[in-house]
Order: C-alpha cells, then sequence, then structure tokens
C-alpha cells in the first residue's frame, strides 16, 4: 500500500471512493481544544456539484473535483493522503466464500 500526500502529489485525477488519512481539529463541548488528530476512512472525490454543498470539504474549489464529508465526519477536515481502495485486499477466504463487491 502506499500513500500519496497531497501537499506532493496533489489529488486523484479521476472521482471515485478514496481511502484517506483524515487530519481534523478535536472537539469538546462545541470548542476545539487546540489537538489536532488524524484517523483513515473511505471518503468520496467528486464532480462539486454532485453532492450538496454541505458536504464538500472546507478549502475545496467551487468547481471541479472535490473531496466530501460523509455522515459522522468532524467538522474541519481535511484529506492530508489518499490511496485508491482497490489497493487494500482481503484475506484469503474459505472454499465457497464470494467476495461482495457492493459498497455500502
Amino acid at each position: 500500500m502506499k500513500w500519496n500526500y497531497v501537499d506532493k502529489v496533489g489529488n486523484p485525477t479521476k472521482k471515485g471512493v478514496y481511502w484517506t488519512t483524515l487530519i481534523y481539529p478535536e472537539w469538546r463541548d462545541r470548542e476545539r481544544t487546540g489537538r489536532i488528530l488524524a484517523s483513515v476512512g473511505k471518503r468520496s472525490f467528486s464532480e462539486a456539484g454532485e453532492a450538496p454543498e454541505s458536504w464538500v470539504m472546507e478549502g475545496q474549489p467551487k468547481e471541479g473535483l472535490v473531496w466530501t464529508e460523509t455522515f459522522g465526519s468532524v467538522k474541519g477536515e481535511k484529506v492530508y493522503a489518499w490511496m485508491p481502495v482497490d489497493e487494500v485486499d482481503i484475506a484469503k477466504l474459505p472454499d465457497g466464500v464470494i467476495l461482495d463487491t457492493h459498497e455500502v
């Protein structure tokens, strides 16, 4: 697995769902604590007009491809690094088990 760092290689060149390393402020009682946190999650990279404006991450352009938040996103999150979802492989499955490729 190879992470692509936004500040070094930029964003992906095509829309899709990507694994992302997210950087965001920590919040307690609706106030920023001053700490910066990170986590890994899937986020969409899509056309600005395809998602409601409220789902577009802060600091993204008004047109073209943009990173979007998802239900449960932290206010102020930004994509620090990304990789295609297909680079993450599933474990060897038992005989008779079929991989479910349906995205949730």
